[in-house]
């Protein structure tokens, strides 16, 4: 599938069915997430899998953005004292964090070809979360990732914004072909 078709097929989610994501597509998932780019080529991000009704339903009390009724999620975390370590305070405050973003993006995408839907989250409760999931406190929270069946009743998807591109220089406009 061509990637401009991929992006219009639109991942994101917060309205999903009643029905459990298949293990091996959560594995999928999972998967495609560690091929994302790590700074400096150093495994500091690691990932909870939550598929217990019980723990996501405890995951959306105490995150009030997670607004979908997702059926899984997948928690990507970065072990803060290990990116310090490897990478410096820029590493662990602002590489580790793009390199989520990328993870989760990943997930994202793979997500359209299962047929499955996502929404992203962060919890404004991370201790709450930690301790719900038993997370180390030398680990940070990056992004929740609820994940679903999307729901046949669920409102139109947010159409993508135009870029605001510069070309070359700050000001000097860029004129896409779409």
């Amino acid at each position: 599938m061509e990637f401009r078709e991929v992006l219009k097929k639109r991942s994101m989610c917060r309205n999903f069915d009643g029905r459990k994501v298949e293990r091996e597509k959560l594995e999928l998932l999972v998967y495609a997430a560690s091929r994302a780019p790590q700074g400096g080529n150093e495994p500091v991000r690691e990932y909870i899998l939550v598929d217990d009704a019980r723990y996501v339903k405890m995951l959306r009390a105490v995150s009030p953005s997670f607004l979908a009724n997702a059926k899984a999620t997948i928690v990507i975390c970065t072990d803060l004292k290990k990116a310090e370590e490897t990478m410096g305070k820029q590493g662990r405050d602002i590489l580790s964090l793009l390199d989520a973003g990328a993870a989760a993006e990943n997930i994202a995408l793979m997500a359209v070809e299962l047929g499955l839907g996502v929404s992203f989250v962060r919890s404004s409760t991370d201790e709450a979360v930690k301790s719900i999931l038993g997370i180390p406190a030398r680990y940070r929270i990056d992004i929740i990732i609820g994940i679903g069946y999307k729901s046949r009743n669920r409102p139109p998807p947010i159409k993508g914004f135009p870029p605001k591109v510069h070309h070359n220089m700050y000001g000097v406009g860029w004129e896409t072909s779409n």
